[in-house]
């Protein structure tokens, strides 16, 4: 791996539109009653899809390029219920199943960098969205009144930086998600750890 100093720390993520970021941050704020912690902005919410760690500028380049040799549909999901990681202490959003096309994308995510230099240990994909850290209750059970409807058209590489304001995630690069045709296969997924 790259010296801290000549890295940039990098991942792969959903960000949902605004209204997504808010509602999701309105939840996170009642939950903040309950379990304390430290929430994460609205413009921050996002879904990690691969953590990629600290890589070199050259990396980057790289993997803008193989990024493009990606096919990968669009598709929806609904996040209807709160949950808590108590090693972690995170407290998450999440769906009672996800499409396909989303195990699909990070499938080719990790196939497009054995393409690469980047050397990075595979974990298991469980999709989850952060939105308290350092949370102190462990038995959170809080289900939205009404689903928040999550549409996803783009994957993203972000930097996260820190800052003398705290960590920002800037935008490195943008992909779009193909139109995909009605009737998707579902699958059940709880997060094991990976923020």
């Amino acid at each position: 791996m790259p010296k801290q100093s000549d890295s940039i720390r990098a991942f792969f993520a959903l960000v949902p539109n605004r209204s997504v970021q808010d509602q999701l941050a309105s939840h996170a704020r009642v939950a903040q009653k309950q379990c304390g912690g430290r929430i994460i902005p609205a413009k921050q919410i996002h879904l990690t899809l691969l953590f990629l760690g600290n890589v070199t500028a050259a990396h980057i380049t790289i993997l803008k390029q193989v990024m493009n040799n990606i096919a990968a549909r669009e598709f929806t999901f609904e996040l209807n219920q709160l949950g808590y990681w108590k090693q972690n202490q995170i407290l998450y959003a999440h769906a009672p199943s996800f499409p396909d096309e989303l195990f699909l994308l990070t499938d080719s995510l990790w196939s497009a960098i054995l393409d690469t230099p980047l050397k990075i240990k595979k974990y298991t994909f469980t999709p989850h969205v952060t939105l308290i850290r350092k949370a102190n209750q462990s038995d959170i059970n809080h289900p939205f009144g009404i689903p928040i409807h999550w549409s996803a058209k783009h994957w993203f590489l972000m930097q996260s930086k820190q800052t003398e304001h705290g960590v920002e995630y800037i935008p490195l690069g943008k992909w779009n998600l193909h139109e995909s045709p009605a009737g998707s296969f579902l699958k059940i997924a709880e997060p094991t750890g990976k923020a």
